[in-house]
């Protein structure tokens, strides 16, 4: 490789910094091509030893000018630069500290630091692009008070916004400024500024406190509309926050922007949230129904971060999973208490299943607490955020709702203001529930899934069951064993006629479920009084982040389908049906035989589509009939074969769904005829369960590819009622062998080219296309008018979506798809180190392929090694994958 990754960083390594600021004035005459920067800092030695001062620099976007101190120039030998730092010499135990640079940010393509973004000024600084503003301690254990004032051309930014409250405004002639104060000291990632032509929408909340809160969204004038249902969430966002934990919120301002070019999915800066446009925008003529979900959960997850890492942040990055695994889990239980509970919670592990346990099996596995990383920006990963949010489900599993909500209150009063550890988290909780989690904490520790091996044994004689649980950890990079894990299972049986069982144990939950703690290699868990022989349910909610085996039947299967109270486990149930059979499809296509289905599937999954309405609470549910009904996806099903075969998988998959369509097709139409006859295109939990349960059917029609679906898409699609219509419809004619699907799509774009997320869905839906010709019209739309390489939106919908979500066009034989994106990560890379990072990690599962893909992989991750001036972020990912 001819770029060596820079140098690893470990928590073995962990000091405190040896100064502090503690105050930071900025004074920032924002332009385009030259915004000129003027830092005074208050700092303060906390080290004797240390004599120098050390600041954190990217001398390629900061141009350094006049450094003072207490007033007086240094000499250009009191100070100098190097490849990431400004190091300024015998400096006092405490003075003022000032610096003067010059910045260009329409030069800035990384969208890191402060940037243009159309007709305006914007700043992402998580993790570390603070120092591309201007020389800082740009550590998260280093906050200080911030004053800023921002003065621009009136007519080119009439917009100025900052953290804080705004304590002063003026003009002079063309120009203006602003100046805002934030009272509550910060770390430099949570700095923003936001400056430009935006219309704003504004309302109004009264805590519980009664202080009123300024609630103001900022948009381009054509989409400020589009922010009433973010509005109206974030609303809820915040009185759920009260209810829930007991936070308020504690300023009278709170901003949110949304922005065309942003590289994450939103920014929880204190007071002025920076939201990528596709999660503040939503309108029925432009967003799903899956649309509105996600803007409302990513609404209330910034938000929660005011306090689960603004109030309380991280000491240093490895404490990363501290706020985002924290705030994930309170996204998590806002959403379920907004729409249903069981969807949510299937459609979290669904998404953990398909990018976090290929992540623990992959070269890029880490713990939730990482101990050592090269590029900070590598684990922003599902690893931290979504496994890290199952162990905080699993604390509050373990301890209770009420002492879970007890040990929070103490997080938080304990480490207000404070850059914490997620040891500071777990003592809270240990002291709330007075117990020892001390070997809980491998879960922060350990990397990999384990793997939970269930028996059960029934004794007649006796009426005993006992159920015999062992784990383990498969070996994973510098860990190669494991301590066990305390590993919460939730459990219930019931007979043979489908009815709960009564049992009578110490350890039973606020809903009725036994809790079987495995702490050991192996534990045994025994149940009295049973009369009959049981079917278990375990692991219901998905009450670890554990792989599962438990040898259940076909019959046994089908009977917690039809009667598990465990929303979650009925859902499973149909899962491990379909797995069997996708399983054996694979296995008798290899052997050159037709897929097979056996008549307990087809049982199945007829009394689930013709269901109405079903005994238990929330089953009647059609959203929930819809997951039911969904087949595991091709990246889950692929990723848990020990030799993936792309091609086999995916036959082995359409050849199931085509089968089910086949059998079942007079149902489907029945039932996607009755759900769309209601079908009004408003955004209200029953019209969007029947939308999705009307989706699942279109799509097992489509596969037949017949005259008769065809033209119901056609129909649904020129008679859409909202864009969840018109996506379900193109997406299935842009999947048809059809002719007309090109003229279909081709005026899709026309009606929508002024819409950049609407052209987004449209890029999406082409590049998922399973087909073999499919790299080649991604490659031609790369040329596309719709298309800009400079907009990560655009680079995630197409080509991203390509790599991860096409495993028959990514995996194509003859490797065009690898060279495809393995140009595209060389052409990204100088421009969004960051977005070209996320479409080298599609290779980094290279070891798993068949012997003739996988030595195609390797090639072209070598190729990308040998690229000049390789960024750390791609440099990483690559070294990493292509390790024995």
């Amino acid at each position: 490789m001819k770029t060596n990754p820079p140098p690893v960083t470990r928590l073995a390594d962990y000091r405190p910094p040896a100064y502090r600021i503690t105050e930071t004035t900025l004074t920032i005459a924002l332009d385009f091509s030259e915004t000129k920067v003027s830092a005074q800092h208050r700092v303060r030695r906390c080290e004797q030893s240390q004599s120098d001062l050390v600041l954190d620099i990217d001398p390629e976007a900061v141009r350094l000018g006049r450094v003072g101190i207490d007033g007086a120039a240094l000499a250009p030998e009191r100070y100098r630069i190097d490849a990431s730092r400004l190091i300024i010499s015998d400096v006092p135990n405490q003075f003022d500290l000032a610096i003067e640079n010059t910045i260009a940010p329409d030069r800035n393509t990384a969208l890191s630091g402060l940037y243009q973004s159309g007709e305006m000024l914007c700043t992402q600084c998580e993790a570390e692009g603070f120092r591309r503003i201007t020389p800082a301690i740009d550590r998260p254990d280093n906050l200080a008070r911030y004053t800023v004032t921002l003065r621009a051309d009136a007519k080119a930014l009439p917009l100025l916004l900052c953290n804080g409250n705004l304590i002063d405004s003026g003009s002079a002639g063309e120009r203006h400024h602003t100046t805002w104060h934030d009272p509550f000291p910060k770390p430099t990632y949570l700095f923003a500024i936001v400056a430009g032509k935006l219309a704003c929408m504004e309302d109004r909340f009264t805590t519980a406190g009664k202080r009123d809160v300024a609630l103001r969204f900022f948009a381009r004038a054509r989409d400020i509309d589009k922010c009433a249902y973010a509005m109206a969430a974030l609303k809820r966002a915040m009185a759920w926050d009260e209810k829930t934990y007991g936070r308020e919120y504690d300023l009278d301002l709170f901003n949110v922007v949304a922005v065309g070019d942003f590289n994450m999915g939103a920014m929880e800066n204190k007071s002025l949230n920076i939201f990528n446009t596709q999660y503040v925008l939503a309108d029925p003529d432009i967003s799903t129904d899956v649309d509105f979900e996600h803007v409302e959960a990513v609404i209330g997850h910034e938000y929660f971060h005011n306090w689960s890492g603004n109030r309380v942040t991280c000491r240093d990055w490895f404490q990363l999973s501290l706020k985002e695994g924290l705030t994930v889990f309170r996204e998590q239980q806002f959403s379920a208490d907004m729409g249903s509970a069981a969807v949510k919670r299937i459609e979290d592990v669904a998404a953990l299943r398909d990018h976090q346990f290929p992540e623990d099996a992959g070269p890029m596995t880490h713990p939730v607490r990482p101990d050592s990383y090269i590029e900070i920006n590598n684990f922003y990963t599902a690893t931290v955020y979504h496994k890290g949010a199952e162990v905080i489900r699993m604390l509050h599993t373990l301890l209770g709702a009420g002492t879970f909500r007890r040990g929070a209150d103490l997080y938080f009063a304990r480490h207000d203001g404070q850059a914490a550890t997620t040891d500071d988290f777990v003592a809270a909780m240990e002291s709330a529930g007075e117990l020892d989690l001390s070997r809980f904490k491998r879960w922060y520790s350990q990397a990999g899934t384990p793997v939970v091996d269930a028996k059960t044994h029934y004794d007649a004689e006796r009426e005993r069951f006992e159920i015999t649980l062992s784990q383990h950890c498969p070996a994973t990079p510098k860990q190669p064993h494991k301590e066990p894990f305390v590993i919460p299972i939730k459990a219930a049986l019931f007979d043979r006629d489908g009815k709960r069982m009564t049992t009578a144990t110490a350890t039973a939950t606020a809903g009725g479920d036994d809790l079987l703690v495995l702490s050991e290699p192996r534990q045994s868990f025994v149940f009295e009084g049973i009369p009959s022989p049981p079917v278990a349910s375990l692991l219901r909610g998905f009450s670890a982040p554990v792989e599962l085996r438990h040898p259940l039947s076909e019959r046994d299967l089908a009977l917690l389908l039809a009667h598990d109270d465990d929303p979650f486990n009925r859902w499973e149930a149909g899962q491990r049906l379909f797995f069997r059979h996708l399983l054996s499809g694979v296995e008798r296509l290899r052997a050159g035989r037709d897929i097979a289905v056996s008549d307990t599937l087809m049982r199945a999954f007829e009394s689930v589509l013709v269901q109405h309405e079903h005994k238990h609470g929330e089953n009647h549910d059609r959203a929930l009939q819809a997951k039911i009904l969904t087949l595991p996806s091709e990246t889950y099903f692929s990723e848990t074969q020990e030799v993936i075969d792309p091609a086999l998988t995916h036959r082995a998959h359409r050849g199931l769904r085509r089968h089910l369509a086949s059998a079942f097709k007079p149902q489907l139409l029945a039932r996607y005829h009755l759900l769309n006859r209601d079908n009004d295109g408003t955004v209200s939990p029953q019209q969007i369960a029947a939308r999705s349960l009307r989706d699942v059917c279109l799509g097992y029609l489509v596969s037949l590819d017949d005259d008769e679906v065809h033209a119901l898409a056609a129909d649904l699609l020129a008679n859409a009622r909202c864009m969840t219509d018109a996506s379900a419809a193109l997406s299935a004619l842009a999947n048809s062998g059809k002719p007309d699907r090109q003229a279909l799509l081709d005026d899709f774009y026309h009606r929508h080219r002024d819409e950049p997320l609407v052209v987004d869905r449209w890029l999406r839906i082409q590049a998922t296309v399973a087909h073999p010709d499919t790299v080649a019209r991604v490659a031609a739309l790369t040329r596309h008018a719709a298309f800009d390489p400079t907009n990560p939106n655009k680079v995630y919908a197409l080509i991203l979506a390509f790599c991860h979500a096409n495993l028959t066009g990514f995996h194509r034989p003859d490797g065009a798809g690898y060279r495809f994106a393995g140009d595209w990560v060389a052409r990204l890379d100088p421009l969004n180190p960051q977005v070209a990072a996320r479409l080298v990690t599609a290779f980094t599962q290279w070891k798993k392929y068949t012997p003739d893909l996988k030595a195609q992989m390797q090639t072209t991750l070598k190729e990308i090694a040998d690229l000049p001036s390789l960024s750390g972020d791609v440099a990483e990912i690559v070294s990493k994958s292509l390790e024995n």
